[in-house]
């Protein structure tokens, strides 16, 4: 077994805080007085490691800024200096310490991009998902977020945790930027970089790379600091997307992320606010991506020669056309009609600039960047039994598996079976090839040997399933053992709990056919209690770990796999970890596991140790 076959739970709780209209405006008016005195003077520095730079793209040029605002922004100065009688209220500047902007942009008349970016020296553009390209502005001159119609989240409980990567993402392009300020009023913010997967198969990011998922967050030692990790090909290349939660507020330089100057930085939208649907499979984003619809997206720039630019987008949900690129739906910044179907539309986010002018960032700093030194918990895989039930199936429905007394054989005697394999020579061009095979073993002698730490002085990382199975990433597979069964691996090669042993089982396997015969050695047996109706039940408290062979072997492309030469006899040595019950059971026997899995034959273990 590999973690594969485990399933992902985890249970938390956080509830959203609201702040009512009021609240919002007497904030609103305190954050602009004191963001224009905290421009005045130095601001707190920014979280968060710096990324490698990347080629520029193609920037707007700034109009001329001077010390207050600039030609055009007279409007907002108004909209954003109610009078001053009503700012003198400051007991409830701020809700969780975070204003709120969105009640004193209801109303307000919306900016084009260019617009804003002739009055700010920036613009906010989209990008796309995946890193590939920027994308054109929305209907009306709005910002169209792209999503990534592929990404799955479970939902449920473990959203509280994992919360939202919507894939909306948005980078801040202009000449001169030193420092990007932003601040949405519901969820988070995110930054993601987009880096050449690497391509080497014995380059050792690969296999961290390949076996990244949420329940293995923070366990690598390449991609362990980030918060999510994609990958896809494009254009025949492997291209990663790495991203790092920031929070509610971000404040990032051009020092510690110069891909905030040259655009090659993005930012994209997060939230685990609300309730998601248990069954989010077949509509995972929509539920979530309208948590955002009225929500307030506010980015202040800094300027080489000090002076900031501040624009204020409001977020709408709306159904966008898709287009079909390589196979899969791909949105288009162009809104669909109302009867559009639903193979031709999905549902995405588009932002409209409704202010536009040269004053500083209107919210304070002392909690931004609060997420950036810290890695989202891993999702918790469930606890799963010592045991289940094996069952045949009969007329189409499942019963219980039965091993009569008469089926049972000694330890020290010889079981035939069939045993049932992929085709090595199998390809999905060649329909004549069969894809799975089936070869007449002989199994005999099984023997079983406990040890306190693995066999011959190894470490977890150095087993064989751990580096092929597991990728190498022993701390990925010490978490799940810990979760699943409820033991894990100590530094010094013991195990955590003393209910649990290394087993080491050596078993003779002979080939009684003319065909060389490629043998995964986790799928040759299953350790059972055979209960006194005969019924079994089927002992998994981990996966194995390693295997030794020796005696008529042939060479093999698979390292976890060993080759049986025709009419040849091996001997395997596996070790796995078992329950000390289940060793000291005298209803332990040993099930080779039958083309079909009839379990008609097995070895009787019991109290052998």
């Amino acid at each position: 077994m590999n973690e594969n076959e485990f399933r992902t739970r985890y249970a938390a709780s956080q509830s959203p805080v609201e702040a009512s209209p009021e609240l919002k405006q007497r904030a609103v008016c305190n954050a602009l007085q004191e963001g224009t005195a905290q421009h005045a003077g130095s601001q707190a520095p920014a979280k968060g490691a710096a990324p490698a730079k990347r080629p520029a793209r193609r920037r707007p040029r700034p109009t001329s800024r001077t010390a207050g605002f600039s030609v055009g922004a007279a409007s907002l100065a108004r909209r954003w200096a109610p009078a001053a009688a009503a700012c003198l209220v400051a007991g409830a500047l701020a809700v969780a310490g975070i204003p709120a902007l969105t009640s004193s942009l209801s109303g307000s008349p919306a900016i084009t991009l260019d617009e804003a970016a002739a009055r700010c020296g920036f613009s906010v553009r989209a990008y796309a998902s995946d890193g590939s390209a920027p994308l054109a502005p929305g209907e009306g001159g709005t910002v169209a977020f792209d999503r990534d119609l592929g990404y799955r989240f479970r939902g449920g409980d473990d959203y509280k945790v994992s919360g939202f990567f919507s894939g909306c993402l948005f980078h801040v392009e202009g000449e001169g930027i030193v420092r990007v300020q932003a601040h949405l009023t519901g969820g988070a913010l995110y930054r993601v970089t987009f880096e050449d997967g690497p391509t080497d198969p014995d380059d050792p990011r690969m296999g961290e790379l390949a076996s990244w998922k949420p329940t293995s967050r923070g366990t690598g030692e390449y991609y362990g600091g980030y918060d999510f990790v994609g990958s896809a090909m494009r254009d025949g290349e492997s291209k990663l997307s790495l991203a790092k939660l920031m929070g509610a507020t971000i404040d990032v330089s051009a020092d510690d992320d110069p891909g905030i100057a040259d655009g090659t930085t993005s930012f994209g939208l997060w939230t685990n606010e609300g309730e998601v649907p248990e069954d989010v499979f077949n509509d995972s984003q929509s539920p979530v991506i309208d948590l955002f619809d009225g929500q307030t997206l506010t980015v202040t720039v800094t300027f080489e020669d000090g002076s900031t630019s501040t624009q204020a987008i409001e977020l709408h949900v709306a159904n966008f056309e898709t287009e079909m690129v390589d196979g899969a739906p791909r949105l288009t910044p162009r809104l669909a009609a109302d009867d559009a179907e639903a193979s031709t539309s999905a549902k995405s986010l588009y932002g409209t600039v409704v202010e536009a002018g040269n004053g500083p960032f209107p919210f304070p700093l002392d909690d931004a960047n609060d997420r950036a030194d810290e890695v989202l918990p891993a999702s918790i895989i469930e606890r799963q039994d010592d045991t289940w039930r094996a069952t045949v199936e009969v007329d189409g429905a499942h019963v219980d598996a039965t091993l009569p007394e008469n089926a049972l054989t000694a330890a020290d005697g010889e079981i035939p079976f069939d045993f049932g394999y992929e085709n090595p020579d199998y390809s999905y061009t060649n329909a004549e090839s069969p894809q799975r095979l089936t070869a007449q073993l002989a199994m005999s002698s099984p023997s079983l040997s406990l040890s306190d730490t693995l066999p011959g002085g190894k470490t977890l990382g150095d087993c064989l399933f751990v580096i092929g199975g597991w990728l190498g990433n022993a701390r990925y597979l010490d978490k799940c053992s810990r979760e699943v069964w409820g033991y894990g691996y100590n530094d010094d090669g013991t195990l955590t709990s003393n209910d649990y042993r290394y087993a080491s089982t050596t078993v003779t396997v002979r080939n009684l056919g003319d065909t060389a015969v490629p043998v995964w050695t986790s799928v040759l047996y299953e350790f059972a209690l055979r209960n006194d109706d005969g019924t079994l039940d089927v002992v998994r408290t981990g996966c194995d770990l390693d295997f030794e062979a020796s005696g008529d072997t042939l060479p093999s492309d698979n390292p976890q796999h060993v080759v049986i030469a025709p009419g040849g006899t091996v001997q395997l040595t596996m070790v796995r970890v078992l329950p000390t019950y289940v060793l000291e059971s005298d209803n332990l026997v040993l099930v080779p596991t039958d083309n079909g899995s009839l379990f008609s034959h097995a070895f009787a273990l019991g109290r052998q140790m």
